[in-house]
């Protein structure tokens, strides 16, 4: 069981409009509550810019010298084991 994060209230100021499609949103599906849907909301976005920051990243070590020659490396090492598991599956 994992434990309960503790929650931190929080006063944001919306559109009228966006505030009212959250609610009708909220009224119309399975959502705990407004809160829970904001929330969730943010975590999505949270999570989206994560993983932009983590394309960004991989497209730089792309272009480094060292990054690749260190891939080349771990691809040169596991190359046997992989064709030995290939083998195994035959």
């Amino acid at each position: 069981m994992s434990a309960q994060r503790q929650k931190k209230k929080a006063t944001f100021t919306l559109d009228e409009a966006v505030l009212d499609d959250a609610k009708a949103i909220v009224r119309h599906t399975n959502y705990r509550s407004l809160n829970a849907f904001v929330e969730m909301a943010i975590v999505k976005l949270i999570e989206h810019h994560r993983k932009e920051e983590l394309k960004r990243q991989l497209a730089t070590a792309s272009n480094d010298p060292l990054f690749l020659a260190d891939i080349a490396e771990v691809q040169r090492d596991f190359q046997d084991a992989d064709w030995d598991a290939l083998g195994e599956d035959s």
